[in-house]
């Protein structure tokens, strides 16, 4: 501690002290309202106070340093006259300290030893310093030894079979004059000497704990520092009611009690049954470690277990020379968790599932051989079953695929105009519902504002911060006349009308937007744009929009399979190529392929070069679903892994 906090506190130990003599007490147990100011922290006290309480208690000064201060200091803390001089040192210097911590591991030995010093203090973190032995009286320096080793020779003596204490006496017995020039280490050793047995009658090392911790391991091993291998000492924890473990455990009863028996705050409680408290609390707290320990061990059982099997797979993948049983095995667990959970969904379910098998397994050609997808499978085989009923030429294979690319047209035209209503359908009670929040927020402001109080008329603030405010409040860029935020500042309800209608203006705006968004990434060409539905409602809006998908996926179909359409157009060369070869499945598929893919010309941001873009033109999921519906899910299954 430097000097200032020490002479404020002995100021604060002046006054109390003078305060008990005055009033003939040897000890103040119950608060004392004149003396309550002492109980601050030491950087919070004003001097001045400590004037001001000293003159009625007959203090000259309160000068730490003053003779009469220096005899009460004293006998205030016990000590002996001759300790005067010390106490006037550390008044004037402060306490000398060495600090042992995590960042001084490089002093850490010579801090140690050290700490066993007469007059020395060490402060230690709890971590620091708790594995070590410290000796009384410090560490003797080994040139000290050293010189007092030969001094010890030269005499005829042994001096390695003696102890410490013994080559005293024996240095003792010898004349000054045969030290030589060892003269000086002989004084250091006896000084040192002299100094452990000044340690060991002050009671040795004194560990002094600011805190309980929370596991009582490491109080008693810090308690452990002092009295070691038959040495004196002593120890002695001093714990707040304010620290985190009687915080969390218990020390609001000990606070309850203190306040009903009206103790003095700085009065020190020494009892059993704190002892007791504070030792539960730690048990609880030990308690709740263990408790963590061992739910994190477990976490880690169930982790290791996950990379073990993860392991072993990764194994076998590099160790087995045929993986087929293997993929098929996994492939197998998947699909029949898969198909069940998603034959559950009548309406999506179906879709969804071709969707991932055509991810899983898309269609591809390997050596001359075809595979198709489970979506061209599906209609490979409804194919096959129309040409069954005509003679089978290109010509019937071709009027069934258009029949098909018309059929999955309409399919997945009912598909998007059911998910534009729906979407439609959920940004009107979004709407509704933003609307009806945001006009509450409106009604709750203007009240707010109607019930400002004469303290809150005088704090009157801007119009216009008023309107911001309420503009970020309802989430919506306000835009007021004059005379609106006059009205709007003394909370009037006439202004309420026209902010509700820039509300919803800007509600209906937003949803418009989403809307024709979400519906042009559906719709090839949707045919409206966001400015065009501003002056509508919504009703009118959601009409106008489903119209506009409807017209544009008829468009669509009709530029595709309509009379001369582009596929019909496309297919002419097939047909003339397939002419004289008979029709096979593989055929089919690729016809399928085909149709599904367009080509349109393009720019290529890339190279700034017009180019041909292939696209997707037919989606053969929706059509394709529809022969997975009414189907149990068990059959559908095998089908999967069959085709798989």
């Amino acid at each position: 501690m430097k000097a200032e906090p020490i002479r404020r506190l002995l100021q604060v130990i002046l006054v109390r002290r003078a305060w008990m003599e005055k009033n003939k007490q040897e000890f103040i147990e119950q608060n004392v309202r004149e003396l309550e100011f002492l109980n601050k922290p030491l950087d919070d006290l004003n001097p001045g106070e400590l004037r001001q309480a000293a003159k009625p208690l007959e203090l000259a000064s309160i000068n730490p340093e003053d003779p009469s201060n220096l005899d009460m200091l004293i006998r205030a803390m016990g000590l002996s006259p001759a300790e005067k001089d010390r106490l006037v040192k550390t008044i004037q210097g402060g306490v000398p300290h060495q600090v042992l911590n995590a960042r001084k591991h490089d002093e850490e030995s010579q801090i140690i030893a050290r700490a066993g010093s007469y007059g020395m203090v060490t402060i230690a973190t709890n971590m620091a310093g708790r594995g070590v032995d410290i000796k009384l009286g410090g560490e003797l320096p080994e040139d000290v030894l050293a010189g007092v080793i030969r001094v010890l020779h030269r005499s005829e003596k042994d001096p390695y079979d003696m102890t410490n204490e013994q080559r005293r006496e024996a240095l003792l017995a010898m004349p000054r004059e045969e030290f030589g020039i060892y003269e000086e280490a002989v004084n250091a050793f006896m000084e040192y000497m002299d100094n452990m047995e000044r340690v060991r009658a002050l009671g040795g090392l004194h560990v002094v704990g600011s805190e309980r911790h929370e596991a009582r391991r490491i109080d008693n091993q810090l308690r452990g520092r002092a009295a070691r291998q038959g040495d004196p000492g002593s120890s002695r924890f001093y714990l707040s009611l304010e620290d985190e473990l009687m915080r969390l455990f218990g020390g609001a009863q000990v606070d309850g009690l203190i306040k009903r028996l009206n103790i003095d705050e700085s009065y020190p409680i020494e009892h059993n049954l704190l002892g007791r408290l504070v030792e539960q609390a730690q048990e609880r707290v030990e308690g709740s470690n263990f408790d963590v320990r061992k739910h994190l061990l477990e976490y880690d059982d169930v982790l290791n277990t996950q990379r073990k099997r993860i392991y072993e797979q990764r194994d076998r993948v590099f160790t087995k020379p045929d993986l087929t049983d293997d993929v098929l095995e996994m492939l197998e667990t998947d699909l029949n968790l898969r198909v069940p959970e998603a034959l559950k969904d009548e309406e999506e379910g179906p879709w969804k599932l071709l969707a991932f098998m055509d991810e899983v397994q898309p269609t591809f050609d390997y050596e001359g051989v075809l595979y198709p997808s489970l979506t061209q499978r599906l209609l490979v085989d409804d194919l096959k079953k129309q040409l069954e009923k005509t003679p089978g030429t290109v010509y019937d294979m071709r009027e069934a695929c258009l029949d098909l690319a018309g059929r999955a047209l309409q399919a997945e035209r009912e598909h998007i105009v059911k998910a534009a209503r729906t979407l439609l359908d959920k940004m009107s009670e979004a709407l509704e519902r933003q609307r009806d929040d945001r006009f509450e927020v409106l009604g709750n402001y203007l009240e707010s504002l109607q019930s400002k109080d004469e303290e809150d008329q005088a704090l009157q603030r801007r119009p216009q911060e008023i309107a911001e405010e309420l503009s970020a409040l309802v989430h919506t860029p306000l835009r007021l006349t004059s005379e609106q935020l006059r009205q709007l500042a003394s909370g009037q309800e006439t202004v309420k009308e026209p902010i509700e209608e820039q509300i919803e203006n800007n509600l209906l705006n937003i949803a418009i937007v989403r809307s024709v968004t979400a519906l042009e990434h559906r719709v090839e060409n949707l045919g409206i744009k966001a400015g065009q539905l501003q002056s509508l409602n919504w009703q009118e809006i959601s009409e106008t929009l489903l119209q506009s998908v409807e017209s544009g996926l008829e468009a669509q179909a009709d530029r595709l399979v309509g009379e001369n359409g582009q596929i019909a157009r496309d297919l002419e060369p097939w047909v003339e190529k397939l002419k004289d070869v008979p029709i096979v499945e593989r055929n089919l598929a690729a016809m399928l392929s085909f149709m599904a893919q367009g080509t349109r010309m393009g720019f290529d941001k890339r190279t700034h070069r017009q180019s041909t873009l292939r696209f997707t033109r037919l989606n053969y999921v929706f059509l394709a679903a529809r022969e997975l519906e009414d189907r149990p899910a068990k059959e559908v299954a095998e089908q999967v892994l069959e085709h798989a």
